[in-house]
This record gives C-alpha cells, structure tokens and sequence, in this order.
C-alpha cells in the first residue's frame, strides 16, 4: 500500500512530536507540507464520494433543471456557499468539484460553467460564519484587541458583513457570471479519475462504509476546535480508510491526486512565503499607512485599509495576507484614533474576495485545469465581480463599524 505510505510519511518527521503545539506554530514551521497534505487528502475525500449514492440523488435534483442554466448555477452556487460557510472553501472544492463534474457529464452541460461561479460564492461565504474556518475570526478580533481597540467585533458581525456581497455575488453568478465563462464540451476533458463509469462499482456494504467514512470525516472537520483534532489529520485518517477498506482503489486513489493541481499550489505557496519573508508586504503596509495621511474621510481611509490586502491576496495566501495586515491596520487605526473594527473586517472581506486570478485562493487552482480554464476566463468574470464587491465593502463597512 504505497499510497498509505505516502499519505502518513509526508508529514514532516518531527510533526507527530509537535502536536500538542498550537495549529499556528504547527503551520508556521511546516505550512507548506501542511497545505500540501490536507490538498492530497480532501481531494482523495471528493473522490471517495463520488463512488456513493449522494451523487446520483444531487442528479435527480437537478436534472429536471437541465434546461434551466440559471437554475443549475444557483443550486450549484448555493450549495459550494452553505458548505464553505461551515468549512471552508478548500474543503468545499475537493467535496463540490467531482461532483458538479458528474453532474455536467450526465446532463449534457458544461463543466465550466458551473465550476467557477460556485467555486467564487465558495471563497466569499469562507469564514461568514464561526464554524469552520470562520472559528479563527474571533482570533483576529483578540490581536485587534490586544491592540488596544476601543470595541470588540461580536460572533456573528462578521456573518451580517457578508451577507450582502455573498448575495450579489450569487445573483451576479446566475444572471451575468456564468455567460462569461468558457462553453468546453465535457468530451473534451481527459480527466477519468471522476468518471464513475471507470471506476469500480462498490457493493452495498463498502457503499455505506464510503458514505460514513465521508460523512464522518466532513462533520469532524467541522468540529475540529470542539474535538482538538486539526484538519489535516482528520482528512489524512478519512483519506487513508477509504483506501484500507477498499472504497478506492490505489489507482483510483493516486489518480484523485491530481498532480498538476498540486504543484501549481505548492508553486502559489511558495510565491507567498517569499512575499512574506522577504518583507515586500510589510513595505506595501507601510506605504499604505503614508497614503491615508491625515485624511479623515471615512470611505478614504476604508478605501486604502481595503485596496492593497485585496490587491495582493489576488497572488498570496489569505492567511498571509491576513497576518500582515490584521495587526498593521489596527495599529495604523489607533494611532489615528479612530475604531478599527471596519478595517478588520474589510481586510478579512478582502481575503475572501480572491477571485481574480487562479493563484488567488486553493480553490481556484483547484478548479483551473477540470474547467479548462485560463487566466484570462478568471479575469473576465471574476475582476467585475470583485470590482462590485470592493466597492460595496469600502462604503458598508464604515456604516457598520463606524470609525468615530
């Protein structure tokens, strides 16, 4: 069993007598390693779902819309949307990917048409709310406070923050989103590792051992902060049973673990340490804070504490951009005097926004090679999109978090 081999054996050597270190410290010294095992095995998750029943019952839901696209796009973009919002969006796209590409085999419907705009309501709805994800909000809210902030931001301010840009991003998805993407006929897409009709049928019983393994392993995941079991170990367990108990095969499995998906990730993560390490962020911070000057136009100011995070989480991490901006923006805010709730939240709004680029987020690597996509189909429906939700961001969250 190589793969199992390779599933435990590329965690970094020395994790296992660090995991009673905060997931923080964890990610700070193996981040890459991290990110790379939690991608192999989520996608080795999606796999194993595809090879249960859900699939055929999402079919049957949606095939009597099979000629209604806009239909298609909003059950789709809803679905990716209530699933982010209680993990997060990396998690969603190995769950969501091979099953909308099922989908659009056996309705006849393209593929890409379906993959992004489900894949972008993915990114906005990640951390609206306190489960997933989103537990780490109220993380940034305690270095906001530490930082000498005035007022503290509530549970569930940074869902009510959302909510507006995660509805216009759906309706921007099904009225106009889904038209400006690629229209590739599925024969076209050499990708059988999520084609049921070559992979081995499973019998009753392995069928429901799938759907529990799956099932249990997404509700772990959920609740990794009440159980203190980290992601990346609950999708490495989930990932490793479904090939010990047969679900998939060690083919099936190795060919779920789309390689150029992965090094194209590995790729972005290393591209983001360097803006990290090198400390190009830090002087773009700085430059921020000289460019609000003694401005005390609320929308001014939002505009800058919102542009450059949003500009450069397009090509680094959010987590990255998060790290350095958090603390930045609160300092800058204080030093002002001024609240610097609307700025936090903006730049954890700008986080989620990464739609415009393919390094952007997981996610949208994830989705670039099965749609067919190019950087140039990014751009075309995603920088609209992400052009309409800055703008709303900059001029609501001063009407939420007022800054005097």
């Amino acid at each position: 069993m190589q793969l199992v081999k390779f599933l435990f054996l590329s965690f970094p050597p020395e994790l296992s007598l660090h995991l009673s270190l905060p997931e923080s410290e964890l990610r700070q010294r193996h981040s890459a390693d991290l990110s790379i095992q939690t991608l192999s095995c989520l996608l080795l998750i999606g796999a194993g779902l595809t090879k249960t029943k859900l699939i055929d019952h999402a079919q049957n839901l949606v095939i009597r819309y099979k000629e209604n696209p806009r239909m298609l796009i909003l059950l789709s973009c809803l679905a990716a949307a209530l699933l982010a919002c209680i993990t997060n969006a990396t998690a969603t796209a190995a769950i969501m990917i091979p099953l909308l590409i099922e989908i659009a085999n056996d309705i006849g419907t393209s593929r890409s048409k379906l993959l992004f705009p489900a894949m972008a309501c993915a990114n906005i709805a990640t951390s609206m709310t306190f489960l997933g994800q989103g537990a780490s909000n109220m993380t940034w809210n305690d270095i906001m406070m530490k930082g000498g902030a005035p007022h503290s931001l509530q549970v569930w301010d940074f869902t009510i923050a959302r909510i507006p840009l995660l509805i216009v991003t759906i309706a921007y998805m099904v009225f106009l989103g889904h038209k400006l993407m690629p229209d590739i006929d599925n024969s076209k897409f050499d990708d059988n590792i999520h084609n049921r009709e070559n992979s081995t049928k499973l019998s009753p019983l392995k069928e429901k051992i799938a759907l529990i393994i799956v099932l249990t392993t997404i509700i772990l995941m959920l609740f990794e902060n009440i159980i203190g079991i980290k992601m990346y170990l609950i999708a490495c367990i989930g990932a490793v049973l479904l090939v010990l108990t047969g679900v998939l095969s060690e083919k099936e499995a190795l060919g779920a673990i789309h390689q150029p998906t992965i090094f194209l990730f590995a790729g972005v993560l290393t591209l983001s340490d360097a803006i990290k390490v090198t400390g190009v962020g830090d002087l773009v911070a700085d430059y921020m804070i000289k460019m609000v000057g003694d401005t005390t136009n609320p929308y001014v100011m939002m505009a800058v504490f919102f542009t450059i995070p949003f500009l450069l989480t397009q090509v680094m991490s959010n987590l990255a951009t998060l790290t350095i901006f958090i603390p930045l923006v609160t300092s800058a805010c204080l030093k002002m005097g001024i609240d610097p709730r609307a700025a936090v939240v903006g730049v954890l709004t700008a986080s989620c926004i990464s739609i415009m680029t393919p390094m952007a987020a997981p996610c949208q690597i994830m989705i670039m090679e099965p749609g067919g996509y190019t950087f140039k189909d990014y751009l075309k429906c995603g920088a609209p999109l992400a052009l309409i939700l800055a703008m709303m961001t900059i001029f609501l969250m001063p009407l939420m978090f007022p800054f005097y």
